[in-house]
């Protein structure tokens, strides 16, 4: 299991720009997928979970179709301008939520395959990445939790360093599990690349310890 535990304060939300660059970072104790985007004159760093340790304990779905409504209003926000926008999760929060908002069938998530065993995700992230490169009115939205730290970003080197992470579930987490207190409704993380002429391929990522069935109020298993 890979996602960071953050006792440090953080801010769910949206985030809406350009793809500049992306590749696999092999040296981080999980691999993730690094993305660089930009809005206006802001450089950010998009951090997703791409493989596991073992090979089987992270679980995907990628529409390359995706159409469902979200109470995001994802074409709006595309069309409606590029920064970080903070969402209130909870029971009348106003992020994602995989379990409640039908966005795909969770039950047909499948274990992302290690490399040299048929398309991997970093296969998939590859192509989205160049060809939203090569699209002048391409976007990407990704929904997470913010971060930002002092310094150069250890990958893409702007300053200051900051982007999205935890790009995945949020809720779901067994008591005994070091995320447990991260749980929560209405807050799952998940990257959408929408290209001209409207197509918009969607990525969700969870953990296969992560509940599929959990409390309305709190996020943790029932």
């Amino acid at each position: 299991m890979s996602h960071t535990h953050h006792k440090q304060k953080r801010t769910y939300g949206i985030l809406v720009g350009r793809v500049e660059d992306g590749h696999l970072d092999p040296k981080a104790k999980t691999p993730h997928y690094e993305i660089l985007v930009k809005a206006h004159h802001n450089f950010y760093r998009i951090a997703v979970n791409v493989e596991s340790r073992t090979g089987s304990d992270v679980l995907v779905f990628v529409n390359q179709n995706f159409t469902a409504k979200t109470k995001l209003d994802l074409p709006a926000r595309a069309n409606g301008g590029f920064g970080f926008t903070p969402l209130k999760t909870g029971p009348r929060g106003e992020g994602l939520d995989y379990l409640r908002d039908d966005l795909f069938p969770v039950g047909q998530m499948k274990d992302i395959p290690r490399a040299g065993s048929g398309v991997t995700l970093k296969d998939l992230l590859d192509s989205f990445v160049a060809r939203a490169k090569a699209d002048p009115e391409s976007v990407i939205l990704a929904c997470g939790e913010s971060f930002e730290n002092p310094g150069s970003d250890p990958i893409f080197h702007f300053s200051p360093a900051r982007g999205i992470h935890d790009i995945h579930m949020m809720q779901g987490d067994p008591v005994d599990s070091n995320f447990h207190d991260d749980n929560r409704v209405n807050g799952d993380g998940a990257v959408f690349f929408r290209f001209s002429g409207g197509q918009a391929v969607a990525l969700f990522i969870k953990f296969q310890t992560q509940a599929t069935r959990t409390d309305n109020e709190t996020g943790d298993p029932v």
